[in-house]
């Protein structure tokens, strides 16, 4: 799931935040007081976000691996646990690769012409046209396909844009430990989602555990990410994001959403009609 859209409506405000932010990052780094109100803690938060979206967006390529608690809801309502581990390999920009043990045991990969998913345990897969960028492509996902992925949120070329908006609110909630390491739990409510990030309070802001929670989805599915390692520096051939679909693997269609459908096959003629 995209946690949020930045869109063109919302560039002003966004571009306001975001210097904002750069103004309070050495307020953040150098004062020991905790923030005592709400605007400060969102100020606080913010200032962290920033900080952890740099050094992301500042790495050519990124490689991590995570331990993933998901929900998965059924039609009927009932909600299953699952868990699975899973390896997330960048290349800005326009190549992904994923490759996720349980849960669903699916492998993807785009090339920046397409996207390839392969279910294992079903051999079965999936293959469509996507823009030319990652960003475009997450946006692809989650406008066409309603396929919005989370984790997506930390890949895109600002992940802090895609994250923090005028909406959102909360902010830093204290130090808490993830393992054994102290790091700063920001907690922001936005439309539709809630959202928790735990940052190293010292050294590398690398996120340490990311969770959400779908709030306009049915049943409200939580996804919780632990991140145990980051690598800003992968060696990543092209050989990485070709798709190795096995041969006996039954392809199945991708179904766009009803609303991308009919946008799409909009008839210049229909329009014209009304001239």
């Amino acid at each position: 799931m995209t946690v949020r859209k930045w869109t063109a409506a919302s560039t002003g405000s966004a571009l306001a935040a975001w210097v904002a932010s750069c103004a309070l990052l050495g307020l953040a780094a150098c004062s020991s007081r905790e923030p005592g109100t709400e605007a400060e803690r969102l100020a606080r938060g913010r200032a962290l976000v920033h900080q952890m979206s740099a050094r992301l967006a500042g790495a050519p390529a990124v490689s991590v691996t995570t331990t993933e608690v998901r929900d998965v809801v059924r039609r009927s309502g009932a909600k299953k646990e699952v868990s699975l581990t899973a390896i997330y390999t960048m290349r800005r920009p326009d190549r992904f690769h994923t490759r996720m043990t349980g849960g669903g045991g699916l492998e993807s990969w785009y090339n920046g012409k397409t996207l390839t998913i392969a279910a294992h345990p079903h051999k079965v897969f999936a293959q469509a046209r996507m823009p030319e960028t990652i960003d475009r492509t997450l946006d692809a996902l989650a406008e066409r396909y309603d396929m919005a992925l989370p984790m997506g949120d930390l890949f895109y070329g600002s992940p802090e844009h895609a994250l923090l908006s005028d909406t959102t609110k909360g902010g830093y909630a204290g130090i808490d430990k993830v393992g054994d390491t102290p790091c700063a739990h920001l907690a922001f409510q936005d439309l539709g989602v809630d959202w928790d990030l735990w940052l190293p309070e010292k050294g590398d802001p690398l996120p340490r555990r990311f969770k959400v929670v779908q709030k306009s989805r049915a049943g409200r599915p939580v996804i919780d990410v632990t991140f145990t390692k980051w690598d800003l520096a992968p060696q990543t051939a092209d050989e990485a994001f070709t798709p190795k679909v096995p041969a006996d693997y039954e392809g199945i269609a991708v179904l766009q959403r009803a609303a991308a459908v009919k946008q799409a096959t909009a008839s210049p003629a229909g329009s014209s009609a009304t001239k």
